[in-house]
C-alpha cells in the first residue's frame, strides 16, 4: 500500500475500558467469590497427599456458584464498554498548555504532584472527558458519571487515555519478518 493511501486511511488510535458501574453488586460478587475461593482453599489444603481415591470424581460445585453466576450476570447488566480515541496533535497540545503544573506561591516550587509537567488534579478530568467517543458524555452525564465512579475507575479511564496519546502503539519492529533479513543471503 502506498503513503497516500495509508495516510487517507489514517485514524487516531482507540482503546475501550469496561466498568462496572454497580458497586453494590460487584462487592456482593467479590464476597461470593471470596467464600467460594475461601471453601476451595480449604478442600485442597484438607486432601492427603498420594490419596487419589476420589480424583476421578472432580471437586463437587461450590453451593453458591449460581448465586456468583447470577451476580457476574447482573454485574454485566450494568457494565458500560467506555470507548476512547487519542487526541489530535493540536488538541493535546492545547490540553497540555491548559493545565500547567501548580506553583506554591510561597517557595515558587512546582508541585511535587505535578511532575509530570501539568496540573494532574485539572488535567485528568479534562483529557478523560476528550478522549471518550462512546458512549456520548453531553450535558450532565459527564459530571455525573464522574460522580458516580471510584477513583480506580476513574484511574483505569485515565491510564487508558494517557497511553493513547503518550505510549507507543505501532507495530513492533521484527527481524524475522524483516523483508530485508530475509533476503539478505547471511544464512
Amino acid at each position: 500500500m502506498d503513503f497516500d493511501s495509508i495516510l487517507d486511511q489514517a485514524t487516531l488510535a482507540e482503546t475501550t475500558v469496561a466498568l462496572c458501574l454497580n458497586g453494590k453488586v460487584r462487592a456482593e460478587y467479590e464476597r461470593v467469590r471470596a467464600g467460594i475461593d475461601e471453601r476451595a482453599a480449604q478442600a485442597e489444603s484438607s486432601s492427603l497427599p498420594g490419596d487419589d481415591r476420589l480424583a476421578s470424581r472432580g471437586p463437587a460445585p461450590d453451593p453458591d456458584q449460581p448465586e456468583l453466576d447470577r451476580l457476574e450476570a447482573e454485574m454485566r447488566r450494568h457494565t458500560v464498554e467506555f470507548t476512547l480515541r487519542a487526541l489530535p496533535r493540536p488538541e493535546w497540545t492545547k490540553l497540555f498548555a491548559e493545565h500547567p503544573p501548580r506553583v506554591d506561591k510561597q517557595t515558587g516550587k512546582r508541585d511535587p504532584r505535578d511532575g509530570l509537567g501539568i496540573n494532574v488534579e485539572a488535567f485528568f478530568p479534562a483529557l478523560v472527558k476528550a478522549s471518550i467517543v462512546s458512549p456520548e458524555l453531553s450535558g450532565n452525564r459527564w459530571a455525573k458519571l464522574y460522580d458516580a465512579i471510584s477513583d480506580a475507575q476513574f484511574d483505569k479511564l485515565a491510564t487508558a487515555a494517557w497511553n493513547l496519546n503518550r505510549v507507543d502503539d505501532d507495530v513492533p519492529f521484527s527481524l524475522t519478518s524483516s523483508p530485508s533479513r530475509r533476503n539478505s543471503g547471511g544464512s
